[in-house]
Formats: C-alpha cells, sequence, structure tokens
C-alpha cells in the first residue's frame, strides 16, 4: 500500500516517519517525531506509520518578530492612505479613535490566522495605546488572543506607548500582561528623554524593551547607540530589542562598525522589517531611492542576532503586507542581500530570542516544522511556497494549498492541472 503524502495531511494528523525529506541543508533522509520531538534514530521505529515526503522539505518554523496586529486590515477603512512614516503616522491619529476593541480582536485574529497558515508559529506584536478614551483596549484585544492562541502561536506583546502617556498608564499595561515595553522615541520632542523613561519603567518591572529604533534615512540619528548603552548592564535574558534601524544603512563604513560594536556588546538584538520600510522610506527620493535596509550581512558578522518582521498588514503603514515571512524571507534576497539559506535562518530566527526551544529539525529537537513543497529554499522563496503544512510538537495544526486549472494542451477545454 501507497503511504500518504504530505497533500493528504490535515489539521489534527500526528506526524511519525517522514520518508525521504529533504532538510534545510539540503540532504535528503527518513525523519521521525516521538513524542513530539524529532528523531534521527528511525530504524528504530520499523512498522511506525510514515509519510511519504518525497519532492517535500522540512524547514524551521518561521517567526515574526515585529508585528501590529491591531492595525491590520484597516487600510480601506482609513481611506486607502499613501505615503511617508510621517503620513501614515498622521492617517493613523486621525483615523485610530474610530477603531472599537471588537474591530481590533476580529482583525487581530484574522491577521493571526494568515501567519499561522503561512508557517509562522512565534510572533512578537507591539500594540498601540490606542487613540480615544479608553487606550488599552487594543492590548486587552491582543493579550486575550494571546490566550486564544496557545500552543499554536507563542505570541509576546509590546505595549507601544508614546510621550503623552502617564507612567501610571503605561505600569497598567504591564499588569495586563504585556510582556515588553516598546514605543517610537523619534516621535516624542526629546527621544533620549523617552528612551530613558521606558528603560526606567521596564526596570522597574523587571522585563525588557523592543523599541522603534531610528526608523529614518537620517544618517545623523543614532539612538541605538544611547539604547546600547542604557541597557548594557541588564541581564543577558533581558530582551533589548532595537526595530527598523534604517538609519544604518546610510552610515559611512567606520562609523557603522563602531555602531554595531556598541551593540553587539550591550547583548542588543536587531529586528530587521524590509517590506515596511521599503514602503514607507524614500518617498523624498524620486530617484537613486535608497533600499532602506539597514546592513543585514554586517549586523550578523558583528554578532548581533539579528531577527525580521513582517511589520503591518494592509495597514496605513503597508496596504500589501499580508503576514508571510515567506515573503519577508524573500524581500532578504532580493534588497538585503542575504542567500536564501541566511534569509530563512534569519526569518526563524526570533525563537531563540523569545527563548523557545530550536526547532532546526537536529535530533531531540521540538517537532515544530514547516512542510513545503520544494527541492531547495531558493524554490520556496522563488515560488512563495504555495503548498504548506505546519506543525507544531509532530501535530499538524494548519495546511496551505494551491489549486491550479488551465485549459488542455491539445483541446483548450478547462482541465484541472494537479502541481
Amino acid at each position: 500500500m501507497a503511504l500518504p503524502t504530505p497533500d493528504t495531511l490535515v489539521p489534527g494528523d500526528r506526524l511519525g516517519v517522514l520518508r525521504n525529506i529533504t532538510t534545510a541543508d539540503g540532504a535528503t533522509g527518513d525523519l521521525a517525531v516521538v513524542e513530539g520531538t524529532v528523531s534521527t534514530a528511525v530504524d528504530d521505529l520499523a512498522g511506525t506509520s510514515g509519510v511519504d515526503a518525497t519532492g517535500w522539505m522540512s524547514l524551521p518554523p518561521l517567526a515574526d518578530m515585529h508585528a501590529h496586529i491591531d492595525k491590520a486590515y484597516t487600510w480601506e477603512m482609513a481611506g486607502r492612505p499613501a505615503g511617508s512614516l510621517e503620513d501614515a503616522v498622521a492617517c493613523w491619529q486621525r483615523f485610530g479613535a474610530r477603531l472599537t476593541e471588537e474591530q481590533i480582536t476580529t482583525h487581530a485574529r484574522r491577521a493571526l490566522m494568515a501567519a499561522l497558515r503561512a508557517g509562522v508559529t512565534t510572533m512578537r506584536t507591539h500594540v498601540n495605546f490606542h487613540e480615544g478614551v479608553d487606550p488599552l483596549r487594543g492590548l486587552r484585544a491582543v493579550v486575550a488572543l494571546r490566550a486564544e492562541f496557545s500552543g499554536l502561536v507563542d505570541l509576546q506583546v509590546v505595549a507601544m506607548h508614546g510621550h503623552l502617556h502617564e507612567d501610571d498608564l503605561i505600569r497598567e499595561a504591564i499588569s495586563r500582561g504585556a510582556d515588553l515595553l516598546g514605543g517610537a522615541p523619534h516621535l516624542s520632542p526629546d527621544p533620549i528623554a523617552e528612551m530613558d523613561r521606558t528603560i526606567a519603567l521596564a526596570e522597574e518591572a523587571g522585563i525588557g524593551v523592543d523599541l522603534h529604533t531610528d526608523e529614518t534615512l537620517d544618517p545623523h540619528s543614532l539612538d541605538i547607540v544611547h539604547l546600547s548603552r542604557i541597557t548594557a548592564h541588564w541581564p543577558a535574558d533581558r530582551t533589548r530589542s532595537a526595530g527598523h534601524c534604517v538609519s544604518l544603512a546610510v552610515q559611512q563604513p567606520e562609523a557603522l562598525t563602531e555602531v554595531l560594536a556598541t551593540a553587539a556588546a550591550a547583548g542588543l538584538s536587531i529586528i530587521t522589517n524590509p517590506l515596511t520600510n521599503l514602503y514607507l522610506q524614500g518617498w523624498e527620493n524620486p530617484v537613486s531611492t535608497p533600499r532602506a535596509i539597514p546592513p543585514l550581512r554586517a549586523i550578523r558578522e558583528a554578532g548581533i542576532a539579528l531577527a525580521a518582521g513582517g511589520d503591518n498588514v494592509q495597514d496605513p503603514f503597508n496596504p500589501l503586507g499580508n503576514g508571510d515571512m515567506v515573503d519577508v524571507a524573500a524581500a532578504l534576497v532580493i534588497a538585503g542581500h542575504l542567500s536564501p539559506a541566511e534569509a530563512w535562518q534569519v526569518s526563524s530566527a526570533g525563537r531563540s530570542l523569545l527563548g523557545l526551544r530550536p526547532a532546526a529539525g537536529e535530533h531531540g529537537d521540538v517537532a515544530d516544522m514547516v512542510l513545503v513543497r520544494a527541492s531547495s529554499i531558493a524554490e520556496a522563496l522563488a515560488e512563495r511556497a504555495p503548498d504548506r503544512v505546519v506543525v507544531r510538537e509532530g501535530r499538524v495544526v494548519a495546511t496551505r494549498r494551491l489549486s491550479t486549472a488551465t485549459v488542455d494542451i491539445d483541446t483548450h477545454a478547462p482541465k484541472e492541472i494537479t502541481v
């Protein structure tokens, strides 16, 4: 009897042995799942149910380390805006008060489902202190969804306050379940003072920070240096992340080397968000438009933990975001000049930042993975991996399928083609 294939797997199925599966390093062989853990001792599992995975790869699950699911799917509602970061911020300030907690919940749940089907099992989302009379309604909605998606998506919540929010309101956000403090200090009159305040509040609560940092093409913006210096004394396991870091793209080589050395010494991690930064930055440069992506290879070579985020999902900050980290990984190759393998590594690296068990497909790793129909990572990224099976601890939790149809080559009559 022929073995089933990944095409036939459905949510709820549990994996036994994956026969003839290709792993991230290009090797092909058999892989087993035993009690939610990867085992390469397949010879000891004779008779265990198996799946014929010929033509499929097992890759580490994806991690979106910079999301804004409380803003998702609001581009149409906000009037289909277009423009720079400053334009998007102004639009959100005008529009944001209209969003109810129920709407935020509906949109954020949709974004989480889209991410899960795409193979994202780890996410860090920033949540605004929303405009209007109830600034914590977004936080309440997302914290509730964190519990709802437990076991499916490991969700870390960043309270993204602004300089106008009082300390006690920020403390209340922490008490209501925020894992980290965030914010965009460059939007305050005194960015350094705002960073100092955020760090003081985080230290008071014993939690870490993930700040929007240097989200500009102005080479004089180097808030990352101050963030590094004021968190360098923190315990090694306390999060200090800098998101965006766009200004690193326009530094002179000598200055860049010094900045990255400071960040590396402080244990800072950097989260790059290529899709939104390519969209929002450079509007003032109609020709020779900068790429607006930090120097990814230099960051990695400096010993800094580098992860990636999808950032925005069809909201005023990016009308085309879709929560699919495969698109982000492709951008890391095309615009960031990483190799396909490096891009997948960066797009799945967020697990380690959350302290989760390794899921690299090695013996003893947790059996979290995404199965894609492809012969290489490059092919998976080029074709955007249309067929995916998402697995957590050996259990299928989501699938995506490509269904195509075309005319018959000979008769030109409609005919479904099985890919």
